[in-house]
């Protein structure tokens, strides 16, 4: 199982300003790729992802690669897609862009929008990129779609943020540490929920804490206890020199710690406490929040995709 204390010590430090900023709101949603209608060429989709990514961010949203249960996608149909004869030739489209905001994990499309587009090239990219040119941030249809979204996203968390924090409570018990952050961290700040998500996170961190502590304490006693000298010295202040100070068996670590200092020589280096917070120090640094390790949970996960069929009148699903 992968160890989190070190990391999760100095996240808990940095959740502090938020647990005190509830009137920010961090919805997260992800930029998935363009999958349907229309097959368009690879940079073409991967500039339909930038525009998305500018687009949400620009609206006060956090845009992410796609692994979320949130996702904006797209998808092109041609109403008109030739070839002029030149010299010179001309590629000529006519499409309509449709962008949605699903949910993945409830299979329900959140808002959606429609952009009308021309454009000629000399070649099919160049046509797409000058039809994508009258896009802009900033188009008010563009505004009214994302934050009709970030509304219903959220109504969606004031209603059920009590199953997450259910499924994060279970994981706790299965010592599923960074599975249960992805859960407590996916509930946004302005969520009716996130004072009690903030303290379930808490309790996660140090339940973690503890238990990372007896593992690495009884792998300190075992190294010891097999080689009683400065190896096995060595070996047993290499676990205990990773205990967080705040774990439950941080006392027992100091007093073998101790046994092991009176039955070695004098010069033996166990200065491990000054480079343990020099290491916390720069950790600090890299580490915005606690969230950042139920995200890396959350994309190491296999992804399902899900084909949403997006028409003018209607959408449905299939898989």
């Amino acid at each position: 199982m992968k160890r989190l204390s070190q990391r999760l010590l100095t996240m808990a430090m940095c959740l502090a300003p938020l647990l005190m900023n509830g009137q920010d709101c961090d919805i997260r949603i992800s930029v998935a790729p363009i999958e349907q209608g229309e097959q368009v060429p690879y940079a073409i989709n991967s500039k339909i992802e930038n525009y998305l990514m500018r687009a949400i961010s620009r609206h006060g949203v956090t845009a992410d690669p796609y692994y979320g249960q949130f996702f904006v996608a797209g998808r092109f149909d041609h109403v008109l897609d030739d070839i002029v004869p030149g010299p010179p030739s001309r590629h000529v489209l006519k499409t309509t862009l449709t962008l949605y905001v699903g949910d993945a994990v409830n299979k329900q499309v959140f808002a959606t929008t429609s952009f009308d587009l021309k454009g000629v090239g000399n070649s099919e990219e160049r046509a797409y990129i000058n039809a994508m040119s009258s896009l802009s941030s900033k188009n008010n249809s563009m505004a009214q779609f994302i934050e009709g979204a970030k509304a219903k996203i959220l109504d969606y968390y004031n209603q059920n943020y009590s199953s997450y924090l259910a499924k994060a409570r279970n994981a706790m018990q299965l010592r599923n540490y960074d599975e249960a952050l992805f859960y407590t961290s996916s509930i946004p700040e302005c969520c009716v929920g996130y004072g009690e998500a903030t303290q379930l996170t808490m309790q996660i961190f140090q339940s973690n804490v503890n238990y990372d502590g007896d593992m690495l304490l009884a792998q300190a006693r075992a190294a010891w206890a097999a080689s009683p000298n400065e190896d096995g010295a060595r070996e047993a202040w290499f676990y205990l020199s990773q205990i967080d100070p705040s774990s439950s068996c941080y006392s027992a670590a100091m007093a073998l710690g101790e046994q092991i200092r009176k039955s070695v020589k004098e010069d033996f280096d166990f200065e491990y406490k000054e480079k343990y917070r020099n290491e916390v120090a720069l950790e600090k640094q890299r580490i915005a929040a606690a969230r950042d390790i139920g995200v890396a949970w959350a994309k190491s996960q296999p992804r399902v995709i899900t084909n949403y069929v997006i028409s003018n009148r209607h959408h449905y699903y299939r898989y």
